[in-house]
């Protein structure tokens, strides 16, 4: 059965959330994934690349990861969301994310809707991409969701060392989380996002607020109890690469 966005009534607020959301460090819910079962083009194995390359500085350090949670198909209020992922030290030649739109499910069949590629920072750190409507790019659809990668290639190899994956949907969401989110910013719209199964929004709100308030304590230690609700602890201390 197709995971569709059947859901124009979804992720119910709790009240005390709408009328008193005050996040703190200590009260930062941990992400509520909302699971609907992983599509069959999941092929890669899972969203973790734990392998090694010429260009990656340190293979034992960590390594290429798409921040995700692989539980559930990552889901947004956003017609253009901002993915992200970790990248290790290296000197990588280049990068290729790449966003497919699912077409059908039981035979992993998915069409190209974005495809860019860009030389990476070579210091450790995690790297977004915001996709933008300036570049021709047309607002995601609620009635799909898509598939996104991450390949990274040395200067010395044809295929891709290492690959980082994950999925989004949108959803439209009820109107009382509608408002709330309208209604927030930073700190309390991620934990909002966070605790209604939003992880692409919650990671945008902390990641815009951290942007602009690079050394806000509250701010990263809610960035580091999202990450870590999602079993990514190893790298909830990494910088957000500019």
């Amino acid at each position: 059965m197709k995971i569709s966005s059947l859901f124009s009534t979804l992720f119910p607020v709790a009240l005390g959330l709408l009328t008193t959301m005050a996040a703190s460090a200590e009260a930062f819910p941990s992400y509520t994934p909302q699971p609907r079962g992983i599509p069959n083009v999941r092929v890669s194995g899972g969203t973790r690349s734990p392998a090694g390359s010429s260009c990656i500085s340190d293979p034992q350090a960590p390594q290429l990861t798409s921040i995700f949670p692989d539980d559930d198909l990552g889901y947004t209020t956003d017609r253009y969301p901002a993915f992200q992922w970790y990248m290790p030290d290296n000197n990588a030649s280049y990068v290729e994310f790449n966003l497919y739109e699912v077409v059908n499910e039981e035979d992993g069949i998915y069409e190209s809707v974005y495809q860019t590629t860009f030389v990476p920072r070579s210091t450790a750190g995690i790297a977004t991409l915001q996709l933008s409507e300036a570049a021709g790019l047309a607002p995601l659809s609620p009635d799909n969701y898509y598939y996104w990668s991450v390949d990274v290639y040395c200067s010395d190899d044809l295929a891709a060392v290492m690959m980082a994956d994950g999925f989004v949907e949108v959803l439209v969401p009820e109107p009382t989380l509608a408002t709330a989110l309208a209604e927030s910013d930073g700190i309390d719209r991620a934990a909002i996002a966070a605790e209604n199964g939003l992880w692409f929004d919650a990671t945008r709100a902390l990641t815009d607020h951290l942007t602009t308030q690079p050394n806000d304590r509250q701010a990263l230690d809610s960035w580091q109890t999202l990450l870590e609700s999602i079993g990514l602890e190893n790298i909830a201390d990494a910088p957000l690469l500019p």
